[in-house]
């Protein structure tokens, strides 16, 4: 199995590099992110809130909204989409 990420836009100028072929052969929601942050400790501040995913961050597997970093990744290839909450009014 293959999780495919998709990030931000803004992201790759944060560490200069084309993140876009970026992916993990994590088995849970929490492994593939905690990947990303062990690549690329910036985002952890953008994902993470201690051990919680962060309220101003949305996670969807396949277009679906995650809630729980323990979430299976079922077999087979995958997007793993994280997407920054909009503030404003």
């Amino acid at each position: 199995m293959t999780v495919r990420f998709v990030l931000p836009p803004s992201w790759p100028t944060l560490v200069g590099a084309d993140l876009s072929e970026l992916s993990t052969q994590a088995t849970t929601i929490g492994q593939a992110l905690t990947w990303l942050v062990d690549q690329h400790p910036i985002f952890g501040e953008r994902i993470f809130d201690g051990e919680r995913l962060a309220p101003w961050t949305i996670v969807c597997l396949n277009n679906t909204h995650i809630l729980d970093l323990d979430t299976p990744i079922p077999a087979g290839d995958h997007e793993l989409q994280i997407i920054p909450a909009l503030v404003g009014g």
